[in-house]
């Protein structure tokens, strides 16, 4: 388990506790997650590689379909897992409020991203120029390759580089859409894919694991008002 994984959000640790978990961890159940982080109170997600956000006011366990979920409430530990795909975290340290992000390519070719951040003006009036985000592993251009990326992900054609789609800079473009401030993002740099000794990864070999339920996963707790 990684504690404090992102630098810029270090600053907020007496408010936002942050944990990641990886394949040393071995999670194979929103169970495994809770243990791990010793969280009292999980929300763990039916992930749907959609759009859709929720706000969550208490603990659940993949009964609810979205891929984007928030709260202002201490002590709920939201998480998101995943195997290749784009992961992050929002946090407005003045409302207190935090939301985990779950991004597929069809996430976001769905634009997911836009849709947590317009839940988070509709139930908080957060403006996303207050905003952080901190962006996990994923995979890297190299290793998103499709068959026929025009055909498979038409939303996505100004981003596609050969038979691959740069994701991250499709995720980029709408956080600047957005009107994230560049300086209030921070992104991991490396790819799950390509570090399999340290990620699930679905696309590096781990298909059948990842299909028994072992996952990377990002928790994310408010620690106090």
């Amino acid at each position: 388990m990684i504690t404090s994984p992102f630098p810029l959000l270090n600053q907020f640790q007496d408010l936002l506790d942050l944990r990641f978990l990886t394949r040393a961890d071995a999670v194979a159940s929103d169970a495994d997650i809770a243990r791990i982080v010793e969280a009292k109170n999980l929300v763990g997600l039916k992930q749907m590689h959609g759009n859709t956000a929720v706000r969550v006011h208490s603990a659940s366990s993949r009964v609810i379909e979205a891929d984007a979920v928030a709260t202002d409430i201490p002590g709920l530990t939201l998480s998101i897992r995943f195997a290749d795909c784009q992961n992050a975290v929002i946090f407005e340290p003045k409302e207190r409020v935090v939301c985990l992000v779950h991004a597929g390519w069809r996430g976001v070719q769905a634009k997911v991203m836009t849709s947590a951040y317009e839940l988070l003006r509709a139930e908080w009036n957060i403006d996303p120029i207050n905003t952080f985000i901190a962006l996990g592993p994923s995979l890297c251009t190299k290793c998103s390759d499709f068959t026929d990326a025009r055909t498979e992900a038409p939303g996505l054609v100004d981003f596609i580089q050969g038979k691959a789609i740069n994701l991250r800079a499709a995720l980029n473009d709408e956080l600047d859409a957005i009107g994230v401030q560049k300086r209030r993002i921070e992104r991991n740099e490396e790819c799950t894919r390509c570090n399999p000794k340290t990620y699930f990864t679905y696309r590096g070999g781990d298909k059948l694991a990842v299909q028994r339920g072992n996952v990377n996963c990002l928790t994310a707790t408010l620690t106090g008002r």
